[in-house]
């Protein structure tokens, strides 16, 4: 599934500073989860610390990067809400200090 560059990710959440990227603690609607899915051509799923298509049983599922876990706990730690991309960047800076 190739490397997960924060700055890949970032440069989504640029590119959609004003659009929404997802909701927050949804498995399939994240925003991790859907740059995933763009990126990757299918629908991804984010849980916790793994990530991977939904076809795939989530034991088969990849480890996330360090940066992506700190960002899926931080963020999952707000509430159940749909974010903008600025808003979910804030959220990425937040969760990395």
């Amino acid at each position: 599934m190739g490397d997960l560059s924060v700055d890949d990710f970032c440069a989504w959440l640029a590119l959609h500073e004003y659009d929404v990227v997802g909701r927050l603690g949804m498995c399939f609607h994240s925003p991790l989860a859907l740059w995933l899915s763009e990126r990757l051509g299918v629908v991804v799923g984010v849980d916790e610390t793994v990530y991977g298509p939904a076809c795939m049983p989530v034991y088969r599922w990849r480890p996330l990067p360090r940066w992506a876990v700190l960002f899926e706990a931080y963020a999952t730690s707000q509430f159940t809400r749909v974010v903008t991309g600025l808003e979910a960047f804030l959220l990425l800076a937040a969760a990395s200090q």
